[in-house]
């Protein structure tokens, strides 16, 4: 008989942020799979929220999930495939795996294409929400989001600037990399600007206005922007 499969949200960053259900299904798991973007594996940021969080999981056998920090689409597709091979091999051995992942798995998470594949070949994912960074940025701000009628549009600002005037309130996400082309674009001119980096992490730090934020401000800065 398979395995379950599970795709875990543990949040930003800060441990106390994540679900009980979260802390239930990784202390329940056989199995712990989760990302990291060097080839050691020491950058794993979704499982060290992970650990601080749930006591007991330290001695679980895991399955790293090496998701390189590129564009090419067919070296992260081998990658990806590789591992959900490891972790097919896992389920179809009995053993159910937890995939842990940041944020929320349904926004922009690492485990879409994963899924995606396991998908493919029977196995189907039971999803655990978590705390999306924006939302715990809006909170770490005191800057609401969207009130009354207002609409929202969430971005990663690894893509194309949004175009500002079919948005009025915007979440920028992974913004550290393109902030100076950001701060100089129609999507902050005019409007109420504030950012948090590495929000619930080490080192968060929180900004308000455009000028303030740096431009090295670093990958996990989330910018929200609402028309004033």
């Amino acid at each position: 008989m398979s395995g379950r499969l599970y795709c875990v949200g543990v949040g930003p960053g800060d441990p106390e942020l994540m679900t009980v259900k979260a802390v239930r299904v990784l202390s329940e798991a056989d199995m712990l799979a989760y990302p990291h973007s060097d080839r050691d594996g020491t950058e794993a940021v979704a499982l060290g929220i992970a650990l601080a969080a749930c006591k007991g999981i330290e001695g679980k056998e895991r399955i790293p999930v090496y998701v390189p920090m590129t564009r090419d689409c067919a070296a992260l597709e081998e990658s990806l495939r590789e591992a959900a091979g490891r972790i097919r091999e896992a389920l179809e051995g009995g053993r159910s795996v937890a995939y842990i992942t940041l944020g929320d798995p349904m926004i922009y998470s690492t485990y879409s294409s994963l899924g995606r594949m396991l998908k493919e070949w029977g196995h189907e994912t039971e999803y655990v929400p978590g705390v999306p960074a924006f939302c715990a940025v809006a909170a770490r701000l005191g800057m609401p989001l969207a009130e009354g009628s207002e609409g929202l549009g969430v971005f990663s600002a690894r893509g194309e600037v949004p175009d500002a005037r079919e948005n009025e309130n915007l979440v920028l996400m992974k913004a550290g990399s393109k902030m100076k082309e950001l701060k100089g674009s129609e999507a902050l001119a005019g409007r109420e600007v504030a950012a948090v980096s590495n929000c619930g992490m080490e080192g968060e730090a929180a900004y308000y206005g455009a000028d303030a934020i740096p431009d090295d401000a670093g990958y996990f800065t989330t910018v929200i922007v609402r028309r004033k």
